[in-house]
């Protein structure tokens, strides 16, 4: 079993020409992890990447980890399991629904448990009483279970996202900066272990009130590392929040490039691009790469993308 041979061939770069920068003379190119899988897609692959290759050396078969109804990482972690042979079970944030969402009946339809919890347990997540609890409920050991921590984070998550401009075959020295969407942090952390000094990493944070992720982030990183910041101002409200504004906005950028965007992540990232274009924040940028970190899967939480 080779988890290394997922992606067999580098993940596609592509130039966008587009209004999305104005008059700003910048060349813009998109890394698309969107493409890297059908299922088992964008950054969550590479944040998984480790933990599978840890847990298929151990002997361990059964995979834990904990997420909303639209997860990406849960969706990406079951259709993993499936696709690899491991045995997934998912912790869901909140009381079962009516009807689960598009993306956990996907993890069910793959073999993923799921067991709901009250969102006071959940807060509970990361307690050695809770997770000794929730092993004794499973009648499992430690030996037989790696816990994931949510949305893949941990040192084995950030070195899996090290290995994303490879990936692309991408030299950040070309480029004056790099920039993606924010959420737990690991994978910019890992963006800017594998950027070295030359390249400024900009991560825009999807959450509101996010700054405590500049320490999530900075544990990861040695002290030298200083050329990246967050922006923290392009939430469009919160985690899976949107605008009028953002919406009108998606629908426009894939009519002009055929690009999709999820309102999540990765239309958060280019809206606020467009912003920082016209307020004039784009200074001393002339080569510019955007990762497009996939999620599309997400959509269909959405009324303009649900089927």
């Amino acid at each position: 079993m080779c988890f290394l041979n997922l992606i067999g061939n580098s993940v596609p770069v592509e130039r966008i020409n587009t209004y999305l920068v104005g008059n700003c003379p910048i060349a813009v190119d998109i890394l698309r992890l969107d493409q890297v899988d059908p299922l088992i897609s964008g950054n969550k692959w590479f944040k998984l990447k480790y933990f599978l290759i840890e847990a298929h050396s151990r002997k361990i078969r059964t995979l834990l980890s904990f997420g909303g109804a639209w997860s990406n990482h849960l969706h990406a972690m079951a259709a993993a399991g499936y696709r690899f042979g491991f045995q997934t079970i998912g912790i869901i944030r909140g009381e079962k629904p009516a009807k689960p969402s598009a993306m956990l009946q996907d993890a069910e339809r793959w073999g993923m448990r799921l067991i709901y919890v009250s969102r006071a347990d959940y807060k509970k997540r990361y307690e050695t009483e809770y997770q000794q609890a929730l092993l004794k409920q499973l009648s499992l050991s430690l030996d037989q279970l790696m816990i994931v921590p949510e949305g893949g984070s941990g040192e084995e998550g950030v070195r899996g996202c090290e290995d994303i401009l490879d990936a692309g075959s991408i030299r950040a020295s070309e480029y004056d900066e790099i920039w993606l969407a924010c959420g737990t942090g690991a994978t910019m952390a890992g963006i800017i272990r594998s950027a070295g000094s030359d390249t400024r990493v900009r991560g825009v944070a999807v959450l509101r009130g996010a700054g405590f992720l500049k320490d999530d982030i900075q544990q990861y990183l040695s002290p030298a590392a200083t050329r990246w910041n967050l922006e923290l101002d392009y939430h469009c409200g919160g985690y899976g929040k949107t605008t009028p504004g953002l919406i009108q906005f998606i629908l426009e950028f894939e009519r002009e490039t055929g690009v999709p965007l999820d309102p999540v992540y990765t239309g958060k990232l280019f809206f606020a691009l467009k912003k920082m274009a016209r307020s004039g924040g784009l200074s001393g940028i002339s080569r510019l790469l955007l990762i497009h970190t996939g999620g599309l899967q997400g959509r269909r939480g959405f009324r303009e993308w649900a089927t």
